[in-house]
């Protein structure tokens, strides 16, 4: 059974804090902030992608009148209910390092949670608030979108009123739920983000890792599209940029939005003898566009990257 139960000692006011919007089309060499949003982050090309979620810094409440975070998930469902069943995450701090959380795509299974938090009250009294989590925290699935929403447990501002406890979402033992004492310890949910398809990044096949004697005038690029994914882009980049932080030698952008092999051929002069880097991005369009940290750019989600030497030049006819 998966339940999580917040026990308050006195009336915790969970702020609403979180509301999502997505990216724009643009490309940015630096991943620059717009408020509260969602998308995914690679942390190097090839890298799994995790969703990372940017929160606000508010004024109100101060940060030391903050015990906990919780984080919740829906696949497919964008208006979805604060409960145990899309519970996902706590953090038990008062901040977040940097102002995000990152939702990783592996299962966590069962997770049990329980913290106690003491506070003094405006009249100098030392008040607790418990807080007790039972969450099931499932993998990510490539294709599916998904919407986050996000609630804090707060410092308590007001003396809890009389009145029985209630149950939200009472179900028999197979059926998660939550309990809360007092009744108005949980706020309104936070309005949900604005949706992000997980995916993984596209798996290159042609040209093979390090392949040699390369066209010099047509070579085919083939690679197995990924699910979620309807945008790519194809880049080659010289030798002197082997990890393709500067502008591509070459470039393609293609939409495809099923799954199988992709495949395209640049025909073009290419050096002869001469070390060239590739690799293919891909990206769900209308969606916030994914950041890899270590290239420090927006845009696409990054394949690794692949090397392929061309052809040296024939040589010279013989003279008479």
């Amino acid at each position: 059974m998966r339940k999580a139960t917040l026990c308050v000692a006195l009336i915790a006011t969970l702020a609403v804090i979180f509301a999502g919007c997505g990216g724009d089309d643009s490309t940015d060499t630096s991943p620059a902030l717009r408020g509260d949003w969602a998308y995914l982050h690679q942390q190097a090309p090839g890298d799994a992608p995790t969703i990372r979620l940017h929160l606000q810094n508010p004024s109100v409440p101060l940060d030391d009148q903050i015990f906990a975070w919780l984080f919740y998930r829906s696949a497919g469902q964008r208006y979805f209910s604060l409960n145990a069943e899309s519970l996902v995450d706590a953090i038990f701090e008062s901040t977040l390092p940097g102002g995000v959380w990152d939702d990783s795509p592996r299962a966590r299974g069962l997770v049990a949670l329980q913290r106690d938090f003491t506070y003094l009250t405006s009249a100098g009294d030392e008040e607790t608030v418990s807080v007790d989590l039972e969450y099931d925290d499932p993998a990510l699935q490539p294709g599916v979108r998904y919407y986050h929403r996000v609630q804090r447990v707060v410092e308590p501002m007001s003396r809890a009123g009389s009145g029985a406890p209630v149950t939200q979402g009472v179900g028999t033992a197979q059926v998660p739920i939550i309990n809360v004492d007092p009744w108005n310890a949980l706020s309104e949910g936070s309005q949900p983000t604005s949706g992000v398809t997980y995916m993984t990044p596209p798996v290159l096949q042609e040209p093979a890792s390090g392949a040699v004697n390369q066209s010099t005038t047509a070579i085919t690029f083939i690679w197995g599209a990924t699910v979620g994914a309807d945008d790519y882009v194809l880049q080659v980049f010289p030798s002197s940029d082997p990890t393709g932080q500067r502008n591509p030698r070459y470039q393609a952008t293609l939409r495809q939005g099923y799954g199988g092999v992709m495949s395209y051929t640049i025909e073009d002069s290419f050096a002869a003898g001469t070390r060239f880097y590739w690799r293919v991005g891909a990206r769900r369009a209308g969606e916030a566009q994914p950041v890899n940290e270590m290239l420090l750019q927006r845009g696409w989600l990054y394949s690794s990257m692949r090397s392929f030497v061309t052809a040296q030049a024939p040589p010279p006819p013989p003279t008479n």
